[in-house]
This record gives C-alpha cells, structure tokens and sequence, in this order.
C-alpha cells in the first residue's frame, strides 16, 4: 500500500469515526439539553430579574441628567446579556459534547478501539474534531437565536463587522474550550464522575466570566483569578462585538464620558491586572490556549497510547 493510499485510507477512517462521536452526542437528547442549560439559565434570569434591574438603574442615571435613552439602554442591556449566553454556551456545549469519551470508557468501546487496525492516535483525534464540531454546529445555532432576539426586540445595533467578529468570535472559542475540556475530561473514567464535572462547572463558570454579574463587581483577588479562564476572554470578545453599536449610540446621545464609564462597569473591557485589554488582544490569549492545550492533549494521548489506555 503506498503513501498516498495509507493517507486516504486515515482520514476516511478519522472522518467516520468523528462522524460516529457526532451522532452518539445527538443521539442523547438529554446531552444536547444539559450542554444548552447555562445559557438557558442566564437568558431566564436575566428576562425576569437582571434585565430590568441594569435597565432601571440606568435610565434612573439618565433621567437625573435630563436625558431619555430608552431604546439604546435597553440595547446595551440586551447586548450584554447575549454575550453572557454566547461565551457560556461555547464552553457547555463542548463540554457535554465530551460525555462521548467518558461513555466508551465505562462501555468498553475504548478498548477495542486499542484492538482494532486503525493508528493508535486516531481515536483521541477523532473525539477533539467531534467536540469541536458539535460545538461549532450547536453554537452557530445559539448565535442565530440571539440575532434573531435583537431584531425582534429592536436592539440590533450590529453592523456586519459585528456580526462577522461574533462568528469569529464562536470558531475561537468553541475551538479553545474544545482543546482545554477534551485534556481534562481524558483523565475522567466515570459517569458519575463527569456527571458531577458538568454539573459544577457549568454552574459555576458562568459567575466566572461574568455571565450572570458584571466581573467589575467581584472582589480584585476574584477578578485576578477569572483571567486564568478562557472562557473571560469569550465573553470580552463577545461584549465588544455585540455592544459597540450600543455604546458608541450611548457615547453620541449623553457623553463619551458616560459611555466609557458605563463600560468599564459592565466590565466590556476586560481589566487585565490594571489594564484595559482590547479585543485584539484576547484572541491572542485563547488563540494561544487552542495550540498549549492541543499540545497538552497530543501529549496525554502518547501517554494514555503507551500504556495501553485511550
């Protein structure tokens, strides 16, 4: 068999082996659920508590002024709400895309794998390439209902290179959370196990990056420690993309002052230990996580080979 032919044979079977991990994640409803439940979360408290609370003390702000800016206030809310949605999602869902690698443990599917004629590091391929899939696909979706949300609401204030950031914005994300949550979840050999994982941290990533409250409001110590999350600069990624249209609306209407101020307390700018760390930047940083942790996964997977454990 020459080169050529080992090559298309390997990516065929990569390709229906990827496949295979998608349709096992689908297959379980309640995966798809569970993977949509924080940002489900995130959207009900904020439609029936924050909403109206960002939205009232602001205009109570504005009002003291003598200025109305109804419609732009109730769009920088929206905004910022969305962006919570969209940088939890592109954590949860790839990370209930994961239960795949956990169940052929607990099944005994891993091991034949081992057994079976195909290279030793094509399984472990094969379930990034589905996490990152399902992700992408799930949260390409998630990102076409808040599209639709801001429209219906009368708080689009994107303009198409907003929209193409957000899309941008998703690819980065899912693939840094993929690479990050794919290592981890290699070392996880329950279901209970990874039952309790996803239950915890996907309650608890959304205060971390500051999904449900403005990270502005945490304790300094608290806000040094949610820059050590990829996930934080999803969400400042996002926020810049969706609340631009919003902010400079609010910079022209009342004061560049007031929206820069406004800003900064819903934390759009990400404080990165005392200073302002622009969009640019923060795909930079998770960028940077997408190539340690695929390191980190080749490297677990060599391990896990050589032990004759997948």
């Amino acid at each position: 068999m020459g080169v050529n032919t080992k090559i298309k044979v390997t990516l065929n079977a990569l390709m229906r082996l990827t496949l295979r991990d998608i349709k096992v994640f689908v297959k379980e409803r309640a995966n798809v659920f569970f993977s949509l439940l924080a940002p489900l979360i995130v959207l009900a408290l904020y439609v029936l508590f924050i909403g109206r609370m960002q939205s009232d003390g602001i205009n109570a702000t504005l009002e003291g002024m003598g200025i109305s800016a109804d419609d732009t206030v109730r769009a920088f809310s929206d905004s910022w709400m969305l962006s919570g949605v969209m940088a939890t999602s592109c954590i949860t869902v790839p990370l209930c895309a994961c239960g795949t690698m956990v169940q052929d443990k607990t099944r005994g599917v891993a091991a034949e794998f081992l057994s079976s004629p195909i290279p030793a590091w094509l399984p472990s391929a094969a379930y990034f390439l589905a996490v990152a899939a399902a992700g992408l696909f799930v949260c390409f979706i998630v990102l076409g209902v808040c599209f639709v949300w801001l429209a219906v609401t009368g708080s689009w204030m994107l303009s198409a290179l907003d929209v193409l950031g957000c899309i941008g914005a998703v690819a980065l994300s899912v693939l840094s959370s993929s690479a990050l949550l794919v290592f981890v979840i290699g070392f996880v050999h329950s279901d209970g196990a990874f039952t309790g994982i996803n239950v915890i941290f996907g309650t608890v990533i959304g205060f971390l990056i500051g999904a449900y409250i403005p990270v502005s409001s945490f304790p300094e110590w608290v806000q040094y420690i949610t820059l050590f999350v990829p996930g934080s600069y999803s969400a400042a990624i996002f926020r810049t993309f969706f609340m631009g249209g919003a902010i400079d609306q609010l910079a022209s209407t009342v004061s560049p002052q007031f929206a820069e101020g406004l800003a900064d307390s819903f934390a759009v700018n990400l404080n990165f230990f005392g200073s302002s760390l622009p969009a640019g930047a923060a795909a930079g940083i998770l960028a940077g996580t997408v190539i340690l942790f695929g390191i980190c996964c080749v490297i677990a997977a060599a391990v896990r080979i050589k032990n004759n454990k997948i």
